[in-house]
C-alpha cells in the first residue's frame, strides 16, 4: 500500500538493534573507557540489566535512592533504557572503566536531535543540515546567474577583440568558480548512515551510495566515505596515535593499559560461593552446584560470622556425574575453635575443573556449634590461563 507524502513526513522512527541474549545471538561483554562529562558517561550500547553495570570500586543504587538523595562520591545510578550512568560531580572530568554486557544500539535520526542555545531548543541537526545544502545552492546559483550576464557581456562587445577576450576569461573565471563551489560541496558533505561491521559489509549495506554518504566500519574505527566512484577513508578512531603498552602513552595512557590488563585478568575468574546460613547440621550440605566453564581451582577460603567453641572441619567434594564423589583438598578444611577463618593449613590436591562438574560441601563432624558458613572456591577459566 503506498503512503501518502505528508505522512512519510512523520515516518522517521528511532532505529533500534537488539541481541537477542540466546546462544546464537549472545549479548557481548563490552569494556567502555570514558571519560565523566556533566556528571555522567554515555556508554557505547545499551547495557543488559541482569548483568549490571560493574565499576570498580563503586556500588550501583536503585531509582528509588537516586531520588530521594544524591549520589556519594562511591555511588553511581545507571539508565538501563538510555545507556547513561550517573555519578557524584566529584567524578567529573575523570575517566572510569566500565564492564557491561552489551544489548544493542538506539540509532536516533537526525530530526530528533535537537540544538540548545542556552535556554530553548531552536533547530534540529535535520533542520541544520537542509539549510546549509539550500545555502550551497543560493551560491551556485548565483554562480549561474554571474555566468549569464557575462555571456551578454561578450555578445556586447564582439567587435573589440581585446572586449571579447577579457570577458572569455571572466566567463571561464566563473565557471571555474562554479566547479570550485560545486565541488566543494560534493567532497565536503558528509551524510551519516548506520555503522558496518566490516569494510567488506559496506558493499552489502550500501549498493547504490549517493555523494557524500559516510559510515563507520566498527572492527578498525575507519569512516568511509563515498566521493561518487569509491569509498575512500576520511579518519579514524584514533588517528596515527600508536597503541598503549606498561611504558608508553597511546590510544590510552599507560596507567589506564595496566589497569586494563588487570580487569582482563579480574574478569576471567569466576568463584564459587556456598552460604549455610543458622546451624551447620552434620553431612552433605545443600546446594549442589554445576560449574559451566573450563578452568582451574587457584583458591578456597571458609569462614563464620559466629565463632565455635570446637573446631568446624568442611570438606569439599567434586563429581563429573553425581555418584562418585572426590575430596578436591588433602584434608578438610578447618575453621579453629573460637576463630572466623580457616587456617590455611590444607592443600589443593584436584585443580583441574570440566564443564559440568557438580561441587558439594560435607561437614564430617556432629559437634559443630559455629554458624553462618561461607565457603569461597576461585577457579581460572582456561582463557584467562592461555593469556599467561
Amino acid at each position: 500500500m503506498s503512503l501518502p507524502i505528508n505522512y512519510l513526513e512523520f515516518n522517521n522512527p528511532i532505529h533500534i538493534v537488539w541481541r537477542k541474549g540466546t546462544p546464537n545471538d549472545p549479548f557481548i561483554d563490552r569494556l567502555d573507557i570514558a571519560r565523566v562529562v556533566n556528571q555522567r558517561i554515555f556508554l557505547l550500547e545499551i547495557p543488559d540489566e541482569m548483568f549490571k553495570v560493574r565499576i570498580a570500586g563503586m556500588f550501583e543504587i536503585n531509582y528509588e535512592a537516586f531520588i530521594k538523595h544524591n549520589l556519594d562520591k562511591n555511588e553511581f545510578y545507571v539508565d538501563y533504557t538510555n545507556g547513561f550512568v550517573y555519578v557524584h560531580e566529584s567524578k567529573e572530568a575523570e575517566t572510569l572503566s566500565i564492564i557491561y554486557k552489551g544489548r544493542g544500539l538506539i540509532l536516533y535520526p537526525s530530526s530528533r536531535i535537537i540544538h540548545y542555545d542556552g535556554t530553548t531548543a531552536t533547530e534540529s541537526l535535520h533542520e541544520i543540515i537542509e539549510k546549509s545544502k539550500s545555502q550551497v545552492q543560493e551560491l551556485i546559483d548565483r554562480t549561474d546567474t554571474y555566468e549569464e550576464y557575462l555571456k551578454r557581456l561578450v555578445i556586447a562587445i564582439n567587435n573589440s577583440n581585446i572586449a571579447t577576450d577579457q570577458a572569455l576569461i571572466a566567463t571561464q573565471q566563473a565557471k571555474d568558480a562554479t566547479e570550485l563551489v560545486k565541488d566543494a560541496y560534493e567532497t565536503t558533505v558528509l551524510i551519516y548512515q548506520p555503522f558496518v561491521n566490516t569494510y567488506n559489509d559496506i558493499a552489502k549495506k550500501f549498493p547504490y551510495p549517493e555523494v557524500g554518504w559516510t559510515t563507520q566500519v566498527f572492527d578498525t574505527g575507519i569512516r568511509y566515505r563515498w566521493n561518487g566512484k569509491d569509498w575512500i577513508p576520511i579518519d579514524a578512531l584514533g588517528g596515527n596515535i600508536p597503541l598503549a603498552s606498561e611504558l608508553l602513552n597511546g590510544l590510552m595512557s599507560k596507567e589506564h593499559y595496566m589497569k586494563l590488563k588487570g580487569i582482563t585478568e579480574f574478569v576471567n575468574e569466576k568463584t564459587i560461593v556456598f552460604i549455610i546460613p543458622k546451624d551447620i547440621l552434620e553431612g552433605v550440605q545443600d546446594p549442589h552446584v554445576v560449574f559451566d566453564y573450563e578452568g582451574e581451582i587457584v583458591e578456597v577460603k571458609a569462614s563464620v560470622t559466629s565463632k565455635g567453641a570446637q573446631p568446624t572441619p568442611v570438606k569439599i567434594q567434586k563429581s563429573a556425574n553425581f555418584t562418585d564423589w572426590l575430596d578436591i583438598t588433602d584434608n578438610p578444611i578447618m575453621i579453629g575453635e573460637n576463630h572466623y577463618l580457616d587456617d590455611n593449613t590444607h592443600a589443593l590436591t584436584e585443580r583441574k575443573v570440566k564443564k559440568g562438574d557438580i561441587f558439594r560441601l560435607t561437614i564430617p563432624s556432629f559437634s559443630v556449634d559455629a554458624q553462618n558458613l561461607s565457603v569461597n572456591i576461585k577457579i581460572v577459566l582456561n582463557d584467562s590461563l592461555n593469556l599467561h
